[in-house]
């Protein structure tokens, strides 16, 4: 009888401890996305700009058709904002005019299997296909209602829904082709040309590594370091599945998603952190990616 009560205790009280625990490690994950905020805060006020992928890079071979980008080449925005969040020496490591090329890969791995905490949230576990780099990251920069390209057959969220995000893979390095801040390319916008206000766009938010095409490789690499809201928070390709639950459909598989219960925690640019639900007004989160299209917000 004894055992019986204890059993159905136990059972009461294990939920009432998983939730408890969950609510530590999403504080938690929220902290690394504030510091991240501050981070991007103090890089703009000594720069004057955002930092952008593929920014710090060598240059490219001779004869490569277009240096200013390559997904296999440069490094990611996090890699600019090192010295922002406590990783000086880190950064100070790294020889960007050593010749080698490209700057962030598996030849480079002082940095490129660096295993940085505050990059990653503490809720995400490996729940679905792909095995991401140890040293990965679960906060991206968003590229916004973007056209992403490589639909895999998924018609469902072509992007673009505003006119202001354009390029096909948001490679551009001009600003009018990118609906949000960061681009896949060199392109990173000013405060000054967030016009829809700094509280009002969405300028990182969390991610799946296993889930997207590009973001298995770790938090230096360009390509895993970007994310779009062209479509909806949470939208499921970790299972492998075709068409839209592909994790090559890029306009769903490279939307921001995380395994906090009913959404994702967002970074604005004004450095608040904001969990936004999943079944948030679409347009609404569309106007929330784009910085410049002009649409009022509205709650969220």
């Amino acid at each position: 009888m004894v055992i019986a009560i204890i059993a159905v205790l136990i059972a009461l009280l294990l939920p009432a401890v998983q939730q408890a625990r969950e609510a530590a490690r999403r504080t938690q994950c929220k902290n690394n996305m504030k510091q991240l905020g501050l981070a991007l805060h103090n890089y703009n006020d000594t720069h004057n700009k955002l930092p952008s992928n593929t920014g710090a890079y060598v240059p490219a071979p001779s004869g490569f058709v277009n240096p200013n980008f390559n997904p296999g080449r440069g490094a990611g925005f996090l890699v600019h904002l090192l010295p922002f969040f406590d990783q000086g020496p880190l950064y100070n490591s790294i020889n960007f005019s050593s010749g080698t090329w490209p700057l962030a890969s598996t030849s480079n791995p002082t940095y490129e299997n660096a295993i940085l905490p505050a990059l990653k949230c503490p809720s995400y576990t490996v729940l679905g296909t792909g095995t991401p780099n140890p040293a990965y990251t679960n906060y991206t920069a968003s590229m916004g209602a973007q056209s992403l390209g490589n639909p895999n057959g998924c018609t469902l969220y072509p992007g673009n829904s505003l006119g202001d995000g354009s390029s096909g893979n948001g490679d551009s390095l001009t600003g009018s082709e990118i609906s949000g801040i960061f681009s896949r390319g060199g392109y990173s916008a000013r405060f000054r040309d967030v016009s829809d206000g700094l509280s009002n766009v969405i300028f990182m938010g969390e991610t799946r590594p296993n889930c997207g095409d590009f973001q298995l490789g770790s938090w230096a690499t360009p390509d895993a370091n970007w994310n779009a809201t062209t479509s909806p928070i949470n939208f499921d390709t970790c299972k492998g599945a075709g068409g839209c639950g592909a994790s090559n459909s890029w306009n769903t598989s490279m939307g921001f998603k995380s395994l906090h219960v009913g959404g994702a925690q967002f970074l604005l640019g004004d450095g608040t952190v904001r969990f936004i639900s999943e079944n948030i007004d679409y347009t609404t989160y569309q106007r929330l990616g784009g910085r410049a299209d002009g649409n009022t917000v509205g709650e969220f």
